[in-house]
């Protein structure tokens, strides 16, 4: 008699590649089952923390503690990035630099320079000046075009081109000023319309910085 091997038969494969089993044979772990299970996990989390909430009325300071401390973060950034307000003779701190305003002048339409040059406005001249101090423990230079003027209805100007050629500017806008050190009464130039209603001046330590503005007037 002949002897007659028989090879079971191989289980079908499916669409996706995974085995399906033969007659008799047990059904493999389905790849599909493992994500379902793996999406199953994240919402029974979640239906506890439901539970906790509803079981403690949502008064656990526990779990609103990290929400309360990104709004009272986000409410101190806010609060910092505000200009804080200082007046005439006050002195004010922006970053390393200290300033105290102590003048403003209108001279016109037109101003003279200390090499004796003449510089017309579009609009009207407006001279603030600052003492301004180095409070750091590092030299640095005043950026002319990081201080603006104000006017009554919050729109800023920048400085004016001419500001260069006044005396005193070139102690506070083009020499470094040390730790401890103080450059008195340098000029801030600025160009604005006329009939333009001054409310303050925004100071810079840096073009970056926060800004502290000081009330004119």
């Amino acid at each position: 008699m002949t002897d007659y091997q028989i090879t079971p038969s191989p289980g079908l494969e499916s669409p996706d590649g995974t085995a399906v089993p033969a007659a008799g044979e047990a059904p493999a772990t389905s790849p599909l089952w493992y994500r379902r299970k793996r999406v199953a996990f994240p919402s029974a989390v979640l239906l506890v923390f439901l539970m906790i909430m509803i079981t403690t009325g949502g008064n656990d300071p526990g779990l609103y503690r990290s929400a309360g401390n990104a709004v009272a973060s986000k409410v101190r950034s806010i609060t910092r990035s505000a200009p804080v307000a200082g007046t005439v003779g006050q002195s004010v701190r922006d970053g390393k630099l200290a300033f105290v305003v102590t003048s403003t002048e209108k001279p016109g339409k037109t101003i003279t320079d200390r090499f004796g040059a003449t510089h017309k406005a579009q609009g009207d001249f407006v001279i603030v000046r600052v003492s301004v101090s180095n409070i750091g423990f590092d030299a640095r230079t005043l950026a002319a075009t990081g201080q603006f003027l104000v006017n009554d209805k919050g729109q800023r100007y920048a400085t004016s081109s001419a500001i260069s050629g006044l005396r005193g500017a070139e102690l506070v806008f083009r020499n470094e000023i040390n730790p401890g050190s103080t450059v008195n009464e340098a000029p801030l130039l600025f160009d604005v319309p006329a009939g333009t209603t001054i409310s303050g001046v925004e100071l810079h330590d840096s073009l970056t910085s926060t800004g502290v503005r000081v009330t004119l007037g």
